[in-house]
């Protein structure tokens, strides 16, 4: 017989069920808090196949937190994820509540119900992890856990932790994630190892000034994606306290998307080239833009379409730009059509130091009507003859000379040596 809960949390004997820690039939539904004391991630836990193989994933094993009405341990309790579509698993040692509801059993007995648990409690307001270890003598909590007026809190002030989160959850990797900071209305997702989701807005009145409310109205919304902090954050108070707030940093954390409405974003562009702007006039940067815009910035930026095109549309321009090159490969063509195409460079006068592109095949058929011409020439020159019926010294030297150009024209046109493979123009 394995341990159960009863009403109220109180313990009770019951046959533990096929899907879990089932409740007796019949029994209220009641909240309670307890403690993780293990979790179900994946096929290598031990009771993997105990508890439905896969459909066992986020099952935990849990003990209620210390009370005295619960004298009996308890050694074989467990819950399952409350919610289906929203995985907010617990680490160990953190404290989640547990409710009663309707389980797999349920077809056969109306009355059949389970634990369930909600995403963990918030006890130490911390996005890495709210972990309570059962410590019998609040005094002993040094290190992690530090006195204040108002209790005790968890402020960690180096690398060091006793606590076991995890078999792979490691708080060392993770102590200097930093919690963002809110503004009034916001609603902020953060995941334990610094990536999150604010639904926020523009706050130009805010005590603590945020990077992107220093132009726009007040209340304008703003989404913002960010994966990693930096090193250099933007904390709210002059020190780099784990506990301490932090705001975004769309220069210095590792990736990030900005959606805006009318917010100006101070982004360092990589590359601040516009020499191809000399005949038209540039977009404004990206700093002083205030306006609806999607920013993304990372270390490196990949646009892949497996099935069909990428299409970049713009109503004004599309800026290519690069500190090193910009290159384009085409496997059938590469096409640009406009009714000025300016290549290398767009500095200096029409005409004379910006010249035309030369129609190849029409050239080449001119060159062919010279080289034909220059052919009868040489026969002309070869063959003329003055009165007393002698030939002509000086246009026999220029026959010569005719001669020599027909045939490398000739072997230009014939070539197609000057016409280009790759570059049409019409």
């Amino acid at each position: 017989m394995a341990q159960m809960l009863g009403p109220s949390g109180f313990l009770s004997n019951s046959s533990k069920k096929e899907n879990g820690s089932s409740s007796t039939a019949g029994e209220s539904s009641s909240t309670i808090s307890a403690r993780v004391k293990d979790i179900i991630l994946d096929n290598s836990h031990p009771r993997f196949t105990e508890f439905g193989e896969w459909n066992s994933i986020g099952v935990i094993f849990f003990e209620i937190v210390a009370n005295p009405e619960f004298a009996t341990p308890i050694t074989d309790a467990n819950a399952y994820p409350l919610f289906p579509n929203i995985k907010h698993y617990p680490l160990k040692e953190e404290i989640v509540t547990l409710t009663r509801a309707s389980d797999v059993n349920s077809e056969g007995s109306t009355t059949s119900i389970s634990w369930y648990y909600f995403p963990p409690v918030n006890i130490w307001n911390s996005p890495i992890h709210n972990a309570l270890p059962l410590i019998i003598n609040p005094n002993s909590r040094t290190d992690d856990y530090q006195k204040a007026d108002a209790g005790f809190v968890r402020q960690i002030s180096d690398s060091s932790t006793n606590i076991n989160l995890g078999q792979t959850f490691n708080e060392n990797n993770t102590i200097n994630n930093y919690p963002l900071l809110p503004y009034e209305g916001d609603i902020i997702y953060e995941g334990r190892f610094s990536n999150s989701i604010r639904l926020g807005s523009t706050v130009n009145n805010a005590k603590i000034p945020n990077p992107w409310s220093a132009a726009g109205e007040n209340g304008s919304p703003i989404f913002i994606l960010r994966n990693g902090q930096s090193s250099n954050q933007l904390n709210v108070e002059d020190n780099s306290n784990s506990w301490v707030p932090t705001l975004e940093d769309i220069n210095n954390d590792k990736s990030s998307i900005y959606l805006t409405s009318t917010q100006q974003i101070p982004l360092l562009p990589a590359s601040s080239r516009e020499d191809s702007y000399r005949k038209s006039t540039p977009p404004e940067a990206v700093r002083t833009y205030s306006g609806e815009q999607i920013i993304l910035n990372s270390g490196r930026l990949v646009f892949n379409a497996k099935n069909d095109s990428i299409i970049l549309g713009a109503v004004k321009s599309i800026h290519l730009t690069s500190n090193t090159s910009v290159n384009v490969d085409g496997a059938t063509q590469i096409a640009l059509v406009a009714p000025k195409v300016y290549l290398g460079s767009t500095t200096g006068a029409e005409d004379i130091q910006l010249q035309s592109l030369v129609l190849g095949e029409n050239l080449n058929v001119l060159l062919g009507e010279i080289a034909s011409f220059l052919g009868t020439l040489n026969i002309a020159f070869q063959t003329a003859t003055d009165a007393t019926g002698a030939p002509i010294a000086s246009l026999s030297a220029i026959a010569c000379d005719a001669e020599t150009l027909n045939k490398s024209i000739l072997n230009i046109v014939n070539g197609k040596n000057l016409l280009s493979k790759q570059v049409k123009t019409i």
